[in-house]
């Protein structure tokens, strides 16, 4: 376990080599912010003031607010009501991309041990470390050793739909060129409903059937010809009349048999 260092704060690796590139600017200021006001004085949880925000954050109001209520809908932050109304944040570091192997972070003057965290100097340490501008190794930062999580995903997330049906979801909508939008997850919520069954039974069924989308009206509970092209007019089923040739003409009256009744 690495010791306690002053005037500093720990976040892992991957805060810089995945997070940073997907982050605006005022997401990651207030990310940082909240970092250094719990992890920084071994706290859990802390209460932080949009006034305060941004102050430290030189930030607008809208600004501040749209930046966390972004970081709390990816999961990096989570955030609960205080004394007062105060929003109280904590950091949330299990949502954050790992990777299996550490990213190394030796550099040519750094003294600290290899490990899962890096030490980050606060606003109030100086830093006299220099970037050495011929270093061109970029293997150090590690960043082709783990996959970002797509948009696309963490959309599904949102609508509870993980693990392996979100991926297979993913190749089954590309597909059909069919993008995974907010609307059609929507759509998908809205029938599902209707079905009275969850979206990710919906989903499940529409991968399984080959259908594009789900319609509560579709016979989806049938495993038959008209349940899996529910979307093809010729595999309805048309229920035509059934008419045997001894039954006379339709002036002498006849008895029909609907086939499919």
């Amino acid at each position: 376990m690495s010791k306690f260092i002053p005037n500093s704060f720990q976040v892992p690796n991957a805060v810089v080599d995945e997070l940073m590139s997907v982050l605006s600017g005022a997401e990651f200021k207030c990310y940082m912010l909240v970092v250094r006001q719990t992890t920084g004085w071994n706290k859990q949880k802390d209460a932080v003031s949009i006034s305060q925000m941004m102050e430290k954050c030189n930030l607008s109001n809208r600004g501040v607010i749209d930046a966390c209520d972004k970081l709390v809908e990816m999961g990096l932050l989570t955030k609960s009501k205080g004394y007062r109304g105060m929003n109280v944040f904590s950091v949330n570091f299990d949502k954050i991309p790992t990777c299996e192997v550490s990213s190394p972070v030796n550099s040519a003057h750094s003294t600290c041990e290899v490990s899962s965290q890096v030490p980050v100097n606060s606003a109030h340490t100086q830093n006299t470390t220099k970037q050495n501008n011929n270093t061109k190794n970029n293997t150090l930062t590690g960043v082709n050793a783990c996959e970002k999580k797509s948009e696309d995903l963490i959309l599904l997330e949102k609508f509870g739909i993980t693990g392996q049906l979100a991926k297979d979801f993913i190749v089954h909508r590309k597909s059909f060129k069919a993008p995974i939008t907010e609307t059609a997850l929507k759509g998908f919520q809205r029938e599902a409903d209707k079905a009275k069954i969850p979206i990710q039974q919906a989903i499940a069924i529409s991968i399984e059937r080959g259908w594009r989308g789900f319609n509560a009206g579709w016979d989806w509970q049938n495993d038959g010809v008209s349940a899996k092209n529910p979307q093809n007019p010729s595999a309805r089923n048309t229920s035509k009349p059934f008419i045997p040739d001894d039954e006379g003409n339709w002036a002498e009256g006849m008895s029909i048999t609907v086939r499919g009744s």
